[in-house]
């Protein structure tokens, strides 16, 4: 039963992606996600990858390095988790974990990220987080400055579902994507160089990678035998 349940999983997750890989061609000229768009939208009843797991962030040496220059400290909000060497953040995925696709196509993930500004005494607040599957695969959030929206939501990094589907793997309770690349958009770079003294990342510089598990008895092994 367990493995019919995942087959099924891993044959829609496919499918959906053979789907929505045109779509995300064709509208990739589509208006960004910014200020002047609505955010709010509930989950769809059942719509989900999985019911447990866990995602772990790790952010490209672009990024660090431009953090250490502009004096940027970043903070993780839960249930966001920094790793204890600050390159990169953890986060538990999943139904049980209150993530869901919604009508908007974005799974929304409990939880973000704070920036620091040392120079200004800004904060700059990163939530609430989705990853968006379509019409442009990616990282988005919520941006507030010191408190204040500024956006309801910015796509912050860009990634693509061909290079998302290269790292996808079983695992002894389910399937993972191994490292994810996601790169800064334009819409991030005008971001902060319209609210900010800062010099941005280029649009296209590495932001990071994701490696999601996606788990559906925790703890027992789907695949038997398989290196998690």
């Amino acid at each position: 039963m367990l493995k019919h349940g995942l087959r099924r999983r891993l044959a829609l997750l496919a499918s959906a992606t053979a789907l929505l890989l045109p779509l995300g061609i064709a509208q990739a000229g589509a208006a960004p996600a910014t200020a002047h768009t609505a955010s709010a939208a509930g989950p769809i009843p059942g719509a989900y990858i999985s019911p447990w797991g866990s995602a772990d962030v790790a952010m490209s040496p672009q990024f660090k390095q431009w953090t250490e220059r502009e004096g940027i400290t970043v903070e993780a909000i839960s249930p966001f988790k920094m790793h204890p060497d600050g390159n990169g953040f953890s986060m538990p995925i999943g139904s049980t974990a209150g993530d869901g696709l919604d009508s908007k196509g974005r799974i929304y993930y409990p939880g973000g990220l704070r920036l620091h500004l040392a120079a200004t005494g800004q904060t700059v607040t990163l939530k609430p987080t989705w990853i968006r599957v379509m019409p442009r695969p990616g990282y988005a959030a919520g941006v507030e400055l010191n408190g204040r929206t500024i956006s309801e939501e910015t796509q912050i990094a860009d990634t693509d579902y061909v290079e998302a589907m290269e790292g996808a793997r079983p695992s002894p309770t389910g399937f993972r994507l191994e490292r994810i690349p996601f790169y800064f958009t334009q819409e991030a770079e005008d971001l902060i160089e319209t609210y900010s003294d800062l010099d941005a990342p280029d649009a296209g510089t590495p932001f990071g990678t994701l490696t999601p598990h996606f788990d559906y008895v925790p703890g027992q092994p789907a695949f038997p035998g398989l290196p998690g």
